[in-house]
């Protein structure tokens, strides 16, 4: 395998087959089960308005699956609940291929094609990886300050780690509290359409502003994080199939990168959304190596100040209506698309009752 994520050197063949797997894709499911039109017709929405109309446009539009989707989260009301902060970062992806040949970390952001950048609820601003921080207080880790994962130590796990155990004023979670400036930021497809409706953004990057305007007539809730989930789809098909028509089978594709000490970092969007990487190297050996993925972000505790992460906040205040059969809590939880490899638990907040347990 070759750093960069290439397998081998690819060729017609495999070029061929790639641009017949997205046309099956878009023919057989992408437009006539999935948006009821053409990507052509979807990718002209532009506001909220526009797409409540194209809802209603014709019969395929309204019964297609994201019609039915769009329709049903409106009737059941999944507009109303899962919030969260308010607050959305994201670290772009997508490096335009004639603008990253020297990578800089002071040149990444303009070379962005989905772009970066902290989003506070009203204004944009641009992405800076020296405002991350790392919060422990509440995590099963020994107390450290919190620091910029450049200077933060590797983790010193404690000893009690048990829910029973558990204090939540104090540490109940084996994950950290990253911070974006000192806020609490949600990461994920809300998050990067978001900075797409950047009025700011260069000619090459996205520019679509329709999640600018749904996040300020509707806020964020379980049907707007999971409605840019799936907004992405149609814009990424168009992406792939452009960017498999510019692969040059003759040119040379992977230069080895020079091997030197230093301080690194390294970002981009998974599927989860913003995710990075920072390293130290020392005599030729990694002296320190921090990973902030997007669950992270979103599933994090309190922090020193006492303020909840993305999820915790979404899930504060909501109404349940079966204290023993809790989908409402399912619903946020799910909504982020967590990565959690964990059980997690539903309490009587009085008694300390275990109601019952659920795999998210």
């Amino acid at each position: 395998m070759v750093p960069g994520g290439v397998m081998c050197a690819p060729t017609l063949k495999d070029i061929t087959r790639a641009h017949a797997i997205m046309n099956f894709f878009r023919n057989d499911w992408l437009e006539p089960v999935w948006l009821g039109c053409s990507i052509e017709r979807y990718m002209r929405i532009k506001t909220w308005d526009d797409l409540m109309a194209w809802v209603e446009e014709n019969e395929s539009q309204r019964n297609s699956d994201l019609g039915l989707f769009i329709r049903a989260s409106l009737e059941f009301g999944l507009d109303k609940f899962g919030q969260g902060v308010g607050k959305f970062l994201a670290y772009g992806t997508y490096l335009h291929k004639d603008l990253y040949n020297h990578p800089t970390i002071e040149g990444r952001n303009q070379a962005l094609i989905s772009s970066s950048g902290f989003f506070d609820g009203k204004t944009w601003s641009e992405f800076d990886h020296m405002k991350v921080k790392e919060h422990v207080k509440h995590s099963w880790y020994a107390d450290v300050p919190a620091e910029h994962p450049w200077k933060e130590p590797f983790p010193t796990p404690v000893q009690s780690h048990h829910l029973a155990d558990s204090d939540f004023n104090s540490k109940y979670s084996w994950a950290k509290a990253p911070r974006y400036d000192d806020f609490a930021a949600e990461a994920g497809p809300l998050s990067r359409v978001i900075m797409n409706a950047n009025p700011k953004n260069l000619s090459h990057q996205i520019q679509d502003p329709l999640f600018g305007d749904i996040i300020t007539k509707l806020g964020p809730s379980v049907f707007t994080r999971t409605l840019a989930r799936v907004h992405e789809a149609p814009r990424l098909y168009e992406f792939i199939n452009q960017w498999l028509g510019q692969i040059d089978l003759d040119a040379e594709f992977y230069i080895k990168p020079e091997e030197r000490d230093g301080m690194g970092f390294g970002a981009t969007e998974a599927a989860r959304g913003a995710l990075a990487h920072w390293i130290e190297i020392k005599d030729g050996v990694i002296k320190n190596y921090q990973v902030m993925a997007p669950t992270t972000w979103n599933v994090g505790p309190n922090d020193e100040q006492g303020k909840s992460g993305p999820i915790e906040a979404a899930l504060t205040g909501i109404e349940i209506e079966d204290p023993h059969d809790p989908v409402e809590v399912g619903m946020v939880a799910r909504s982020f698309d967590s990565c959690l490899v964990c059980t997690v638990h539903a309490h009587d907040g009085k008694t300390g009752e275990q109601l019952a347990k659920f795999k998210l």
